[in-house]
């Protein structure tokens, strides 16, 4: 399991890279939607901040409430292990989405010429 700041470094890595490329792509290739990218950019700045707001989270129980170190300690593991896969699921979805969406994007003359290439 990756620490918080790991896991803000790829969030940040991921939607960069994705505007990035989908700028470019715009500005390389002719018969892009103005507007879509513009939609699609302000997607993946919204899913960055969304992303990011949603990795600080806390465990709502003290040590406490439990019977011993070991039993509080194995609680909040398994607490923040649900926490970052729950984060990690629901950000994989909207970047599958964005990235379908992005793909949409380019024009029928370009997909088949990346397809005739592989």
């Amino acid at each position: 399991m990756a620490n918080k700041r790991t896991v803000k470094k790829q969030i940040r890595n991921i939607c960069g890279a994705m505007a990035s490329e989908l700028l470019s792509a715009a500005c390389y290739f002719e018969g892009f939607d103005a507007q879509k990218v513009e939609e699609l950019v302000g997607r993946i700045a919204s899913l960055q901040v969304n992303a990011l707001s949603h990795c600080s989270f806390i465990f709502d129980k003290s040590k406490k409430d439990f019977d011993s170190p070991h039993a509080y300690a194995a609680a909040r593991k398994a607490y923040n292990r649900k926490a970052f896969n729950k984060l990690g699921d629901d950000t994989k979805a909207e970047v599958a989405a964005i990235l379908k969406e992005m793909n949409a994007l380019l024009p029928q003359e370009v997909r088949d010429a990346v397809k005739a290439s592989l």
